[in-house]
């Protein structure tokens, strides 16, 4: 009895694992899906609106300087998208504006990718890579771990909250290193990128 009782327990619990395992895919794939989605409207709104004004500002700025941008400005632009994902997850209504939080994500990183390539040529995607890297290989993946916690915590609250506190306090080294990235590096290779550009012109 008692070595039918443990498998029951045992049962029970693989069960539930179970369970939270396709609510976490789920959860994950509906993330996924409004951050595709964006992305593809990015893609499509890019075709039909010019960018030309950004890509002549940015290369001016560029050009005229290695200097790091201002160091609020670029925590901002770094944190403002997770910061938002934790915000909408303790607030109602998170299954309706977490997603639209990731559409609007997609949909300007890709909107940016796209005209920085097709602005600047042949080396615009070495440019994007420059400009973009870091928030797509870091700043990206932490997005995604804060929103699909915090939307999984609208279906089980119990833990959630300090579930979603522990994520966010680990991702918070990965964003500072992404913002110093953006910051310290992107910048000084930007110039040398276009210096080089101009000596072969």
């Amino acid at each position: 009895m008692r070595g039918r009782g443990k498998k029951n327990r045992m049962t029970a619990q693989q069960k539930e694992k179970e369970a939270a395992r396709k609510n976490r895919d789920t959860v994950l794939l509906m993330l996924s899906t409004a951050f595709l989605a964006g992305g593809i409207a990015g893609y499509l709104l890019e075709g039909k609106l010019s960018a030309a004004p950004y890509i002549s500002g940015f290369l001016g700025q560029a050009a005229q300087t290695t200097l790091a941008p201002s160091l609020w400005r670029e925590l901002w632009t770094v944190f403002r998208w997770p910061a938002a994902a934790v915000l909408l997850s303790l607030l109602p209504l998170a299954a309706l504006t977490l997603p639209t939080l990731f559409f609007l994500r997609g949909f300007f990183l890709s909107y940016g990718i796209v005209a920085m390539m097709e602005g600047l040529g042949g080396t615009g995607v070495l440019w994007a890579g420059i400009v973009f890297g870091p928030t797509c290989l870091l700043a990206v993946p932490a997005f995604f771990v804060l929103g699909t916690t915090g939307l999984l915590g609208k279906a089980d609250r119990q833990g959630m909250g300090k579930k979603l506190l522990g994520r966010a306090l680990a991702a918070l080294p990965v964003l500072l290193v992404c913002a110093f990235l953006d910051r310290m590096v992107a910048p000084k290779l930007l110039h040398i990128l276009l210096k080089g550009l101009a000596e072969g012109g």
